[in-house]
């Protein structure tokens, strides 16, 4: 069977109903050495939790955060002994990784609820066929009415059910959601920013630009410089992102920052601002105060990166932004500044 369908073999052994999931984590404890992160654990994560790991993270490595406590945070993961993903998760969080074990149908089923990621899950086998056709199955709305009642204001997961709905072994796969009426105006003003960019004279009405798009997605957003003596602000909006106040900030390469993750990574930075030294200094200049949460997106000019986009929304944790789109935002401002240089260069001619 394995070979036929791929995957791991505990997998289908759950679907198929051959063992249950106790039994299951109880084996999966003894093989590893670590604690098993059933479904019941990985059903109803907090938001705060689930943005001290950036989503590109957890889907490289294939990990879940579920809990945080005393600065440590309970990681689900297929391969618990993966230092590798261990130390880049601690990295990227900022606090203690406790890794523990799971079974690959509930880690992918995790991760498409929480994270909106494509649900990666080998396809499973079936004892018999089902009792009813696909076109008398219940509608998605009558799917949902299994998890009971939404009380109002009660908050919902990416997939459209609410966070602490249970989650059946034959809810492998979910309808699209929607995406967010702000995503879509997002898109929609993506070609403006494409026609500012084009136009721009010069490297300060680039910034204008590109933080005017910016200030739409979140409370605060600034541009700053990559150089070898360090990171220097260039412009920002927002409480205390004035640009006036933002140039005077200058970070030291040695100094550990929020920044760090997407330098290292050349990708993107989605989470927590951990309380490091170096943080403490940075935001002391910007608003005397850590932001529950930032984004951080790298600008690549040819083979290197030579600017960072901060986003944040000040007090307030941000909603998990549209990572796609501001990857391409990032993209277009590294190109815009690419073909300012260029220009630039003409002139000289």
């Amino acid at each position: 069977m394995q070979p036929f369908f791929d995957g791991q073999l505990e997998s289908h052994l759950l679907k198929l109903g051959f063992v249950d999931e106790e039994t299951l984590g109880d084996a999966l404890t003894e093989t590893y050495g670590v604690p098993y992160a059933s479904g019941e654990r990985l059903r109803a994560i907090p938001p705060a939790v689930l943005s001290a790991v950036p989503a590109e993270l957890a889907r490289r490595h294939r990990v879940c955060p579920f809990r945080a406590d005393e600065r440590r945070l309970r990681l689900a993961m297929l391969n618990p002994r993966d230092g590798r993903a261990v130390a880049e998760v601690q990295a990227a969080a900022g606090w203690r990784v406790e890794p523990w074990i799971t079974c690959e149908f509930r880690l992918y089923q995790a991760l498409e609820r929480h994270y909106w990621l494509p649900n990666e899950a080998v396809r499973s086998a079936a004892l018999a066929p089902p009792a009813v056709s696909r076109k008398e199955r219940p509608s998605r709305e009558r799917d949902l009415a299994r998890s009971g009642p939404r009380e109002e204001g009660a908050e919902i997961a990416p997939d459209g059910r609410p966070r602490d709905a249970e989650i059946h072994l034959d809810d492998a796969t979910h309808a699209p959601v929607p995406q967010p009426p702000a995503a879509i105006s997002a898109r929609n003003s993506l070609g403006r920013l494409e026609a500012a960019l084009a136009a721009a004279p010069d490297r300060d009405a680039l910034a204008a630009a590109l933080l005017d798009y910016c200030a739409s997605q979140a409370a605060r957003c600034a541009l700053f410089a990559v150089g070898r003596d360090g990171i220097r602000g260039v412009a920002g909006r927002g409480r205390g992102f004035d640009t006036e106040n933002l140039r005077k900030v200058c970070v030291s390469p040695d100094a550990p920052t929020v920044f760090d993750a997407a330098l290292r990574s050349r990708d993107f930075y989605f989470g927590v601002v951990p309380a490091l030294p170096g943080n403490r200094d940075l935001y002391t200049v910007l608003g005397g105060k850590l932001p529950a949460t930032a984004l951080v997106l790298p600008i690549p000019l040819k083979e290197r990166t030579a600017a960072l986009l901060y986003l944040d929304d000040d007090e307030r944790p941000m909603t998990r932004p549209d990572i796609a789109l501001m990857r391409r935002v990032a993209a277009k401002a590294g190109l815009a500044f690419e073909i300012l240089l260029l220009r630039n260069k003409l002139r000289e001619v």
